[in-house]
């Protein structure tokens, strides 16, 4: 009966233990600052902004004959599929800094 009486307490005192440090992970999680955004070129931040987060303006090349066909969210990047005269093309936007991240051609196979 003591032994299981004893095993009883130690639980006891381990379940308290772990909601403590739940409750400091929280806590601790809550108070930590978001790292700095890195602001693309041009940024400019708006007077209703929270800090970190600002306006900007980012100019895509397109040539002409190409209009902008479609537009997607794949994971952290943005996805603009051109369509024109000379073939389909992809470009790749991070949005958090407006930069391009890189560009994809789609050239047809010669049979």
């Amino acid at each position: 009966m003591k032994a299981l009486k004893a095993l009883v307490i130690g639980m006891g005192v381990l379940i308290i233990v772990g909601l403590a440090l739940v409750g400091y992970g929280l806590s601790n999680n809550s108070l930590r600052k978001p790292p700095p955004a890195v602001a693309g070129g041009g940024a400019v931040p708006l007077s209703g902004e929270p800090a970190g987060r600002a306006y900007y303006s980012v100019e895509v090349p397109v040539t002409a004959g190409n209009h902008l066909e479609q537009m997607a969210v794949s994971g952290d990047k943005v996805l603009l599929r051109f369509a024109g005269s000379e073939g389909d093309r992809i470009l790749v936007v991070d949005p958090q800094t407006g930069h391009l991240s890189g560009t994809i051609s789609l050239v047809p196979q010669k049979p």
